[in-house]
């Protein structure tokens, strides 16, 4: 399995949704103290989730700065208060919470409902991939209640004593 690029060199090619961990003083979220929180089997479905909500609000904002009315409207809006941060959506936080990927992202004033749907499917998607890969090496895997509660692979798991030995005195 070919390894893939840490974290932050990806992020760079999604810098909409991925912009609270480029800019952590602009951002203060768990993505821009602690960036991703979930083992490295799980980047490929990550990388998935962030091309496509990146397209998504790559296209929102490429709709919104043809339309001069629509620039002008959201300044007005941000002007006047109306218009409330953010202004379209980014991630907050990525983590592992009980076998499953967890993704959260803030929505924005100007993103038109649509959009926030289908940047939840994306992540609806990514999370139910997860249940099936391995969080460590990303090969098949499955949920391991006595590991921690997360999803490995047999090759993955370290082979457990039985509980006599670990209670036994030495």
């Amino acid at each position: 399995m070919a390894k893939h690029p840490q974290p932050r060199v990806w992020m760079l090619n999604y810098p909409l949704f991925f912009r609270a961990a480029l800019y952590p003083s602009s951002y203060p979220t768990n993505i821009s103290h602690f960036g991703i929180q979930c083992g490295v089997g799980w980047f490929p479905v990550i990388e998935t989730l962030a091309r496509d909500v990146e397209s998504e609000l790559r296209t929102l904002w490429r709709e919104q700065f043809h339309r001069p009315d629509q620039i002008a409207a959201l300044e007005y809006a941000l002007a006047t208060g109306r218009a409330t941060f953010p202004v379209i959506p980014y991630c907050t936080e990525i983590s592992q919470l009980d076998g499953e990927l967890k993704v959260e992202f803030q929505h924005g004033s100007m993103c038109p409902a649509d959009v926030a749907e289908s940047i939840r499917t994306y992540i609806d998607n990514a999370v139910a991939s997860s249940r099936y890969i391995c969080e460590s090496c990303g090969r098949s895997g499955k949920f391991r209640e006595s590991y921690w509660r997360r999803v490995y692979c047999d090759d993955c798991l370290v082979p457990e004593a039985p509980l006599e030995q670990v209670l036994e005195p030495a």
